[in-house]
């Protein structure tokens, strides 16, 4: 399932040679919202992943799947309510085809969820 414009939409984003960052607004309104939880919204932990290997995939122009998870930390939860943006930022390097992607998912001094990841 593809959460780019259903969970939350690309506000703007920059990078360089090996990083880059993303500012994505969270639809409150999602239908996954709604099951996680009525009236009490927190953002899935499994789909902070989808949403980084998404991010990952607008940045090199190309669909990626997950290889491995490495290391993932949810650190805090995030509410659309309380937190409609948040910034998500990567640092990522290239070794035989696979790309070894850290993302840390934060708003101001607050981090959400730290994912390294190996994405094909």
């Amino acid at each position: 399932m593809i959460l780019k414009d259903n969970l939350y939409t690309i506000k703007s984003q920059n990078a360089s040679e090996n990083k880059a960052g993303f500012r994505v607004a969270l639809h409150a309104e999602s239908f996954i919202y709604k099951a996680h939880f009525p009236n009490n919204p927190i953002t899935p932990g499994v789909c902070l992943i989808q949403m980084v290997v998404e991010l990952f995939g607008v940045l090199r122009g190309a669909d990626f799947r997950i290889k491995t998870l490495k290391n993932v930390k949810f650190t805090a939860p995030i509410s659309p309510l309380a937190f409609p943006e948040v910034d998500v930022a990567l640092d990522f390097s290239e070794n035989e085809n696979r790309w070894q992607i850290k993302a840390i998912v934060k708003e101001s001094d607050t981090v959400f969820a730290k994912i390294s990841t190996i994405l094909v």
